[in-house]
């Protein structure tokens, strides 16, 4: 059994070891796109083992190598196979781009044949026009074109990204509370009660959002603000402005997260109702930054939910949560 998180940034494969260990696999869900008359480039690319492929008129360089590069050489623009949570329409070779991602990660993770994998799927944005339920085929497509050395073929089944981190962090409380899955294209949002979805939605206000308004507000590029994210403590007061871009960011950012649940949870109405505190994991590589659990409970805190909320649960390995949940959902599916 396998679990995958299919995100804008990251793609991650979670499966377990002999010892029931849990083990990762990720990779950078992003490329660049080369001229095959720039023959140093490709050269140097596959010199440090940058994977490359070649195609008539260009080649393309994937994965966390090539965004590396991406950084030493500013001629070349960092491409991304999805935006905002879902296959990028406006990238013609995304999908065999993602293909080749998705297969080489589930590359000696494919144990036996017809292996149950379940695969994380974003809900429909509430502030955008998307269409998760085609993206979801999609990926369906893309996994069942898999065939491992051995001849090996998956059983893929989507499971929404903010039910999976309900899975991989609730089980203490019966699997009911809010996933709040903070990734780079969307933030999705889950209220689950004993494993079964009351509400998800999601919106796309996220990471690269918040790279994109804070580069606006300083005068920066995007990439640089990506970069210093990550350093930014967001319980403190900041020093510059570029910290104070981010926070403030930041901070519209769960607003806005935090309105849609109340909207959610008003919709639902009895559906919803708990005689207990409800909690609430965030996780997320845009949820990484230190003090983002303090911010997050500060909004919840000023913004009177109709719901006693409990525990803010952070995970430890924000990254891998929602590949985990995915996973569990699996072994759980075998179950029934």
């Amino acid at each position: 059994m396998l679990g995958c998180d299919i995100g804008t940034y990251n793609i991650v494969c979670c499966s377990k070891d002999k010892n029931n260990n849990y083990v990762y696999d990720r990779e950078v869900n992003a490329f660049l796109e080369i001229s095959l008359e720039d023959r140093l480039v490709l050269q140097m690319m596959k010199s440090v083992d940058v994977p490359v492929i070649e195609r008539a008129k260009k080649a393309y360089a994937l994965g966390e190598k090539a965004v590396r590069m991406a950084y030493t050489l500013s001629q070349l623009e960092l491409k991304r196979p999805m935006k905002d949570g879902c296959v990028n329409p406006k990238e013609k070779d995304a999908f065999e781009i993602l293909s080749i991602m998705i297969h080489s990660l589930l590359e000696g993770n494919v144990k036996t044949d017809k292996e149950t994998l379940y695969y994380s799927v974003p809900a429909n944005a509430l502030n955008e026009e998307t269409d998760a339920e085609y993206h979801s085929k999609v990926l369906e497509s893309i996994l069942n074109s898999y065939v491992s050395e051995e001849g090996f073929k998956i059983k893929p089944f989507p499971i929404n990204e903010g039910l999976a981190l309900v899975y991989a962090e609730l089980k203490s409380s019966n699997y009911t509370g809010l996933g709040v899955s903070c990734g780079a294209g969307m933030v999705n949002v889950c209220y689950a009660m004993f494993g079964v979805p009351v509400f998800q939605f999601a919106l796309v206000n996220s990471g690269d959002w918040i790279d994109k308004m804070a580069a606006k507000a300083t005068g920066e590029n995007t990439t640089f603000i990506n970069q210093e994210k990550t350093k930014v403590n967001l319980s403190k007061d900041p020093k510059d402005l570029v910290e104070r871009a981010i926070q403030t960011q930041y901070k519209i950012m769960i607003e806005k997260t935090i309105n849609g649940i109340k909207k959610g949870l008003g919709e639902s109405g009895k559906k919803a109702r708990s005689d207990k505190p409800i909690d609430i994991v965030i996780a997320g590589g845009t949820s990484m930054p230190i003090g983002f659990d303090v911010l997050f409970r500060d909004v919840v805190t000023q913004s009177d939910l109709p719901i006693s909320v409990g525990s803010i649960v952070r995970p430890s390995d924000p990254l891998f949560s929602v590949s985990r949940g995915c996973l569990i959902a699996a072994e759980n599916s075998l179950k029934q």
